[in-house]
């Protein structure tokens, strides 16, 4: 829970898991702790995949730096999602935009930078970029794939980490 910080207007519903789902949790938590402490402290990601419209990388190792982006919301030096394409960029591996919004739509209360553009391909409409992140085991929506905007998505040291376009 310490990696998911309350919004206004947010609604929390908790849910029940059988034990075995709770375990493959634990599991995959733990492995994010070995592979940080196996790295010396720093979020390395073993795969960072981009699927744009035209926009298409896959990216190995990749060392990711805080850039505090959000340091109204977090401590100096905590690592989210959007610190991934940050990293990126300044590796000059691509070229993005970042956009706030304070709402989206029926969602009034937003306050949360996205990734506006990977190199050619910007959001337009109802089309954009969106991601998931965390072990392979819980890829394509079967768990990693949350509603938590990058720039608010605390990283341990997940085995990967997607932004793919999507259009809602």
């Amino acid at each position: 829970m310490d990696h998911f910080p309350y919004k206004d207007r947010m609604h929390i519903r908790l849910s029940q898991y059988g034990r075995d789902e709770i375990e493959s949790i634990y599991v995959t938590f733990g492995e994010e702790d070995e592979r940080k402490r196996e790295n010396s402290g720093k979020v390395v990601i073993p795969r960072v995949i981009i699927r744009g419209p035209t926009a298409r990388f896959e990216f190995e190792n990749v060392v990711v730096e805080p850039h505090d982006l959000r340091n109204d919301r977090f401590q100096e030096g905590v690592i989210t999602a959007i610190d991934v394409i940050m990293s990126l960029g300044d590796a000059k591996k691509l070229s993005y935009d970042l956009r706030w919004y304070d709402s989206i739509g029926s969602a009034e209360v937003v306050r949360n930078y996205f990734v506006d553009r990977i190199d050619g391909d910007i959001a337009s409409g109802r089309c954009g970029f969106v991601y998931e992140s965390g072990s392979m085991a819980f890829r394509g929506f079967t768990g990693n794939h949350i509603h938590l905007p990058s720039d608010s998505r605390v990283l341990n040291s997940p085995e990967y980490v997607e932004f793919f376009w999507i259009c809602i």
